[in-house]
């Protein structure tokens, strides 16, 4: 690459360096100072430096194990089943029929009702005590009385997969769909030619096409299964006996509730390291696959 070339670039990034660096970097870099302190507001005259006692501490705390499972859970989950139905979906939208327009503005509907709005929402569609979903169970008589899912279990957490699915899904339907979209023609044409069937044709030329998006909605859908919050503190409050209280929640917890920031910034510094190795993961199994197609 020449001299003229490296400068170009440097100078293109300096406009996107200027704006990322106030609103990404620093606060990683702030977070990162932070939870080397002990950094406890109800105790602000003792605020100092602790070396690593609070991931000591957060390691060893109550909550940790069972955040780690429940955000485990809900990851594992939450991103096939997004990555399985985005994909179906945008295949679905594809195809030329009467009404596909009006389909596509229909998937984008959840994507502009905010978070906290729909998560309420699915709360009380599965309300203990005037949910439509009971009424509905009821009405057709598979249940007697109404059913508080929002205390059980996995009732509540496969509850929050569909909170989660209902939002992510739109913008992952969108990526596929702009896949699918640039496959060229001629491949197809000349499968058919070939007398490849639509199994065939998936298999050989979608699918394998559409493998770097797979790569982006599963890593887009991953950092927003770890993150995820909001539909937890709206919808199950980490309940019931912490079952889905994930790791997100503890976070919140940590910094608003106990006012622990030290440990609150351990806790999101932990998940940014977990979330950078999923990503190096992903692409390396991308990579991998690649050779293995080559071969």
């Amino acid at each position: 690459m020449l001299k003229e070339d490296i400068k170009f670039i440097v100078l293109a990034l300096i406009p996107s360096l200027l704006f990322i660096l106030p609103f990404t970097f620093y606060p990683i870099g702030y977070a990162i100072y932070v939870s080397t302190q002990k950094y406890d507001l109800k105790y602000p005259e003792e605020i100092r430096f602790i070396g690593f006692d609070n991931f000591i501490q957060v390691i060893n705390s109550y909550y940790f194990a069972d955040s780690v499972m429940a955000t485990a859970i809900f990851a594992a989950i939450s991103v096939p089943l997004a990555v399985a139905i985005s994909l179906g979906l945008a295949l679905l939208l594809s195809q030329k029929f009467r009404g596909v327009g009006f389909l596509q503005w229909l998937v984008l509907i959840p994507w502009a009702i905010p978070l906290v709005v729909s998560s309420a929402v699915w709360k009380w569609i599965f309300d203990a005590n005037y949910g439509i979903f009971n009424a509905i169970l009821k009405a057709v008589g598979l249940i007697d009385s109404y059913v508080p899912w929002l205390t059980l279990r996995w009732p509540a957490m496969l509850i929050l997969v569909l909170a989660f699915l209902w939002v992510q899904l739109p913008l992952s339907t969108l990526l596929f769909l702009a896949g699918i979209q640039s496959i060229p023609q001629e491949l197809y044409e000349a499968a058919l030619i070939d007398g490849a069937r639509s199994w065939s044709r998936f298999k050989s030329i979608t699918f394998t096409w559409l493998k770097p998006f797979m790569l982006i909605v599963a890593v887009y859908t991953t950092l927003m299964a770890l993150w995820t919050f909001d539909i937890v503190y709206v919808i199950t409050a980490g309940g019931p006996g912490n079952f889905t209280a994930v790791i997100s929640y503890y976070t919140f917890s940590e910094m608003f509730t106990f006012l622990n920031f030290g440990r609150a910034s351990a806790l999101s510094f932990m998940v940014v390291l977990v979330s950078i190795g999923l990503i190096i993961a992903y692409f390396r199994a991308l990579r991998i696959g690649r050779l293995r197609l080559r071969a």
